[in-house]
């Protein structure tokens, strides 16, 4: 049965990867090839990056299960999976292009024909920075996967998948059935970095010259069924809200919402920036692991892929059993923010100035302060700027199961009892954080670490 759960749950996750990438390359490209474009859906996407899982409940429930009863479940996980893995890969395939050398590409329009240039040159760029992220991608859609199999809004609606079966299981009593699950979900995730995902960011696989040609009528084109699909759900969801206005009532339970979930807000403030400073340690930690010795660096990207792709629905029985509070919400927290830090900070080790430090017989706490930390300070700010948007989608899960009071609690009981007025209101009080941070924070100090490098 857990084997059965898990193919099921692999299954819409690669589908889930697929459109993820596809979507990635049609965006990133209109993006580039158009500042309107560009100046336009730069921001929605750093605002929906933002938004946390159960922000995109309503849009899963309205447009896909009532507007397709059959499979209408199956394509609300995979679209929640999808808002799950698809921000950084988007942002890593636009980069790519940004970065690309001028001479390269106009000798490319020199010697290719549109077609051959797609093919041959935009693809293939955005190829290495799509492999290093689909481990990321993949470990946190896994670590939501209980709240894409199990769909809560008012009603509960449950897909057959080794979240739901965890769940399932936990909650009859059957711990066996449940560790089993679990066990199988961390051992299938670890083979599929060892023997896959290690591959392709070693690697860095092209696709035949044939299936990259085929592919080049996306790239041009799919911006258009991106469009076209996005307008669908904004007319979809209009059509419901028509069919249902909001009443007064409804705006005074609205107004309440965000005075509640302001007042929510400073305890999960408080357990993110614990868990930002001991992810920012962790990464750190582990860069000097890497730097003095190379050999490690599998072993630390496999461990902290493993621990972040576990749920924390997951680990609540383990911790639960051994802390409680404050503590167990933190320990919860962790898995869902942990690997960014380490997977950004940790890939500056390349960058760092061993040479010197060796010429200049630099070590103990002058070699951290003075090559360590300013070689892999920006890798660091980016790392902190993704775990504390991951902190803050993690303490929807975390929080609850903690049983402590919060921003993420607060949501999660208004999903739970079909209250929308609460949810919406506290779905833009953690988006509206979250945006604000990233941009009056952590892009400048970004900005002040590039320069201090």
């Amino acid at each position: 049965m857990a084997l059965l759960a898990l193919l099921a749950t692999f299954g819409r996750m690669a589908i889930a990867l697929l459109i993820t990438i596809a979507v990635a390359y049609a965006v990133a490209y209109a993006m580039h090839k158009s500042r309107r474009v560009e100046s336009f859906v730069l921001p929605v996407l750093d605002v929906l990056q933002s938004v946390p899982i159960l922000g995109f409940f309503p849009i899963a429930l309205y447009v896909f299960i009532y507007l397709f009863p059959v499979v209408g479940a199956e394509l609300a996980a995979i679209f929640l999976i999808f808002t799950s893995m698809a921000w950084n890969i988007i942002f890593s395939v636009y980069q790519s292009f940004k970065t690309m050398p001028s001479e390269y590409v106009d000798m490319a329009r020199i010697y290719l024909n549109e077609r051959l240039e797609l093919a041959h040159v935009y693809i293939p760029a955005a190829l290495r920075g799509i492999y290093y992220n689909i481990p990321v991608s993949w470990a946190n859609a896994f670590f939501f996967i209980t709240a894409s199999e199990v769909i809560t809004l008012g009603t509960e609606i449950r897909l057959f998948g080794i979240g739901s079966l965890v769940v399932e299981a936990f909650n009859a009593g059957d711990y066996a059935t449940a560790y089993i699950g679990i066990a199988a979900g961390a051992l299938a995730n670890s083979l599929l970095y060892l023997t896959l995902w290690r591959k392709l960011t070693r690697e860095v696989p092209q696709p035949p010259n044939s299936l990259a040609e085929s592919l080049s009528a996306w790239l041009k084109y799919g911006w258009y069924v991106v469009v076209a699909l996005t307008a669908l759900f904004i007319t979809a969801v209009g059509y419901y809200v028509a069919k249902a206005p909001p009443s007064l009532p409804q705006l005074g339970e609205f107004l309440r919402g965000a005075a509640e979930s302001a007042e929510a807000l400073p305890p999960s403030l408080l357990r993110v920036v614990a868990v930002l400073a001991i992810s920012g340690a962790a990464g750190l930690a582990a860069l000097y692991s890497v730097v003095k010795k190379p050999g490690w660096e599998t072993a630390i990207l496999l461990g902290t892929s493993l621990l972040s792709s576990i749920p924390a629905v997951f680990l609540y029985p383990l911790l639960g059993a051994v802390v409680k509070g404050e503590l167990l919400a933190i320990l919860l927290l962790m898995p869902g923010a942990l690997i960014y830090s380490v997977l950004n900070t940790i890939a500056a080790w390349r960058d760092v100035p061993q040479d010197l430090a060796r010429a200049y017989q630099i070590g103990g706490a002058a070699y951290f302060l003075h090559i360590l930390v300013p070689a892999s300070l920006p890798y660091l700010i980016t790392g902190m700027l993704t775990t504390w948007g991951g902190a803050w989608n993690a303490a929807i899960v975390a929080e609850p199961l903690a049983s402590v009071h919060g921003l993420g609690r607060y949501m999660a009981d208004a999903a739970d009892a079909g209250d929308m007025p609460r949810l919406l209101a506290s779905v833009i009080t953690m988006t509206a954080l979250v945006v604000a941070v990233n941009k009056f924070v952590w892009k400048r100090l970004y900005e002040e670490a590039a320069k201090w490098r």
